[in-house]
Formats: structure tokens, C-alpha cells, sequence
């Protein structure tokens, strides 16, 4: 996967966080949620390695969306 795919992805995770709380979805309680579902889902267990990046990565980004980023990004 490109830097510039990488970068979409995330940019697409952004906006769908934004949506949800501009809809009043708690994002905070969504993120949890997602992040519990990864962790359980063994469908997936060829990535299994990738998880606790995207766990990081999806409060990275939520935290983006509330304004509370302390990364710089």
C-alpha cells in the first residue's frame, strides 16, 4: 500500500468520524465499539498483526475530529 493510499484511508476515516458526530453519534462511544469488534473479529486473523495499529490509528483520528490531537498531524 502507497503513502498516498495511506493517507486516503485515513482522510476517509476522518470524514466518516466527522459525519457521525455531526449526525450526534458519540464518537467516542463509536470508536470504542469499532475497536472492541476488531479485536474480537477472527474472521480476520491473517491481519491479526495490523490490529492494535488500527485500534491507534481510529483514536488517532477520532481525537483529530474532536480537536483534541496532541500528534501534530
Amino acid at each position: 500500500m502507497t503513502d498516498k493510499h495511506v493517507m486516503e484511508l485515513k482522510q476517509a476515516l476522518i470524514a466518516v468520524l466527522a459525519t457521525a458526530a455531526s449526525m450526534g453519534i458519540d464518537i467516542d462511544e463509536l470508536s470504542a465499539l469499532a475497536a472492541e469488534d476488531l479485536a474480537e473479529d477472527d474472521s480476520l486473523a491473517w491481519i491479526e498483526q495490523f490490529k492494535p495499529g488500527a485500534v491507534q490509528e481510529l483514536r488517532r483520528c477520532r481525537d483529530l475530529v474532536k480537536g483534541d490531537d496532541q500528534t501534530g498531524w
